[in-house]
């Protein structure tokens, strides 16, 4: 966990929930449900050997498939949600890699860097890339928006992270703890920019 900075573990986990909803769920059952069958659910079933199975089911189905790049998507996310970090980035390296379609998806660039940066203890070097590319997709991506200030902000870039925050205040409620949140990152952020100045 970044604790000075506004990324968090889980957060693209969070914010794909949050921004698509019954949709987003919606299509990775239909997707479950095509390489699975009925019994399968979009999410890992609770509970470690509930886990541990629907994780075995996937790595049966990737062997016989192995160039289906939704395939391991889903795999990386049971393992990252396993807190198998390590696993999951291992997973999304193999979903790009073999499918240049899941490579353009800028949630799943994001969940790669979340998975990286959780199994590294930081954003810096191959994460920092991965948000990068999802905002060259995506200018507005809002997961991509707030770990591009995080990772801007644990580089010292205090007024990189101040643009970016920004753009994703707009997004948020006003009301929202999620907006009140940012808006003391933000402030914080300003504040250490002011003292890294070079006097004048």
């Amino acid at each position: 966990m970044i604790a000075s900075g506004f990324w968090q573990p889980r957060s693209a986990h969070v914010w794909r929930v949050a921004l698509a909803g019954v949709l987003l769920l919606a299509t990775v059952a239909a997707l479950a449900y095509l390489y699975f069958g009925a019994a399968t659910t979009a999410e890992p079933p609770d509970g470690a050997v509930a886990g541990d199975a629907y994780i075995s089911r996937l790595e049966v189905h990737l062997r016989s498939q192995p160039r289906d790049g939704r395939g391991w998507v889903l795999l990386a996310r049971a393992h990252f949600d396993g807190e198998r970090f390590a696993d999951a980035a291992a997973a999304y390296e193999r979903a790009l890699a073999v499918s240049p379609k899941v490579g353009r998806d800028p949630v799943v660039l994001c969940e790669y860097a979340d998975a990286l940066g959780m199994a590294q203890g930081g954003l810096e070097g191959r994460p920092s890339e991965l948000i990068t590319q999802a905002l060259s997709i995506e200018p507005r991506h809002p997961v991509a928006l707030e770990m591009a200030g995080s990772a801007a902000y644990e580089k010292g870039r205090y007024a990189d992270a101040v643009k970016h925050w920004k753009l994703l205040l707009g997004m948020l409620a006003p009301q929202s703890d999620r907006h009140q949140e940012l808006t003391a990152a933000i402030e914080r952020a300003e504040r250490k920019a002011e003292v890294s100045l070079p006097p004048s």
